[in-house]
């Protein structure tokens, strides 16, 4: 049952959520610092490997077990925080407090904090795409061209609106919008409020990928360009040709953009004019989206390892090596009281890992034994490998 809590909530995070947007503040705003490559904090091993690709929040990762449960990963310790019965035939996505799936046309919700299941909802037509989440509940795509916005509180359908074509790109969201890339080369804006089209612009190309971060979406298509738009109406604001592929996500700070493309390159971009800032060859092809960590940017690739460039300038900063391949870009996991900020990344092999900065016991300085100051002429030193009295060194 919908509470009225839950009927306010809505409102609210979607207005908090467009004066974000309005502000200019994207996903990138919040970035940390990372100690990268540091070390390996904590590594699970899952046989078989997960049934799906992990959703992520900033406390858990989910994941979607071969058994038709879901478990979550703390991020901080790496231990189980509970599973649920739930089968997902799609990644699915986390809001921080629910998590959305779908079993084929059947839509879910658990809540994150308990593992309770919410609700469940019948689309009318199978899902293969990862949900959308937004303020307001999970956005699905169906195999039937619909999108269809559930309430995060009962799961019933706000509205629902037919795509004028074949959807070639996952959905997203942020703000007050949800955007749509489309087979033909359009990008669709929807409002989140009543489903209707803000506006549609036509581009070069069939869309691979969208992100929408503060007053721009960037837009890859295979006509090998990442398109800046002005979220508000559409135009294009500048364009960069790659050589290939735009790859997942771009991340941005507050002068650049940068992305990963199937020419294996990573680039950095100016983000208001689109000037190229720099770019570096990959030693492998891309995968997934790249990661912005404070000053860095962390980038996947088929490669059994993670790749750290310099945000300022493309340097070569840092490699982690992994136990098998990555199978998504890198999630950063913010600084919380109990854990620094730290990568999690799942692996071919079914290895879920944290790296970042490991703990170790403080180190106590010669001279301090209960707070208290020894005398000089007693404390220890080190000659020739041999612990010796300061009179006998002398």
């Amino acid at each position: 049952m919908r509470t009225s809590s839950d009927s306010g909530a809505g409102p609210l995070l979607r207005a908090a959520a467009a004066l974000a947007f309005l502000l200019g503040l994207g996903p990138a705003a919040g970035a940390q610092e990372l100690a990268f490559p540091g070390g390996v904090i904590w590594q699970l091993r899952l046989d078989p490997p997960p049934a799906q690709l992990p959703a992520f929040d900033d406390h858990s990762s989910y994941l979607v077990l071969q058994d038709g449960n879901v478990r979550a990963i703390d991020h901080a310790t790496g231990e189980t925080r509970w599973t649920a019965p739930a089968a997902s035939s799609v990644r699915p996505a986390s809001s921080g407090r629910h998590l959305a799936g779908a079993d084929g046309s059947m839509a879910w919700a658990i809540d994150t904090s308990s593992g309770r299941a919410e609700w469940r909802h019948e689309l009318g037509a199978g899902t293969d795409v990862t949900p959308a989440v937004t303020p307001d509940g999970p956005v699905f795509l169906t195999d039937a061209g619909d999108l269809a916005l559930l309430a995060w509180g009962d799961g019933h359908e706000v509205w629902r609106v037919r795509m004028p074509g074949a959807v070639s790109a996952p959905v997203e969201a942020s703000g007050d919008r949800v955007w749509v890339g489309l087979d033909d080369g359009r990008v669709q804006a929807i409002r989140l409020a009543d489903g209707s089209t803000a506006w549609s612009k036509t581009l070069g190309a069939r869309i691979l990928g969208m992100t929408a971060i503060g007053d721009r979406v960037f837009v890859g298509a295979v006509d090998n360009f990442l398109y800046a738009l002005k979220a508000g109406d559409g135009g294009v604001a500048w364009r960069w040709r790659t050589g290939g592929d735009v790859v997942g996500h771009a991340v941005a700070d507050s002068r650049r953009v940068y992305f990963t493309s199937l020419d294996a390159m990573v680039r950095a971009v100016d983000r208001r004019h689109g000037d190229l800032r720099w770019q570096r060859p990959l030693t492998t092809r891309p995968v997934g989206e790249p990661q912005l960590a404070g000053t860095q940017v962390i980038v996947a690739g088929v490669a059994p390892e993670l790749r750290a460039y310099r945000a300022s300038d493309g340097g070569m900063a840092a490699a982690a090596p992994l136990p098998g391949r990555p199978l998504h870009g890198p999630f950063l996991a913010p600084e919380t009281a109990a854990a620094p900020a730290r990568l999690v990344v799942l692996t071919a092999g079914g290895h879920l890992m944290a790296i970042g900065q490991t703990v170790e016991p403080m180190l106590v300085p010669l001279d301090m034994t209960s707070w208290k100051k020894l005398p000089p002429e007693t404390a220890p030193v080190t000659v020739d490998g041999r612990s010796r009295d300061r009179r006998q060194a002398r």
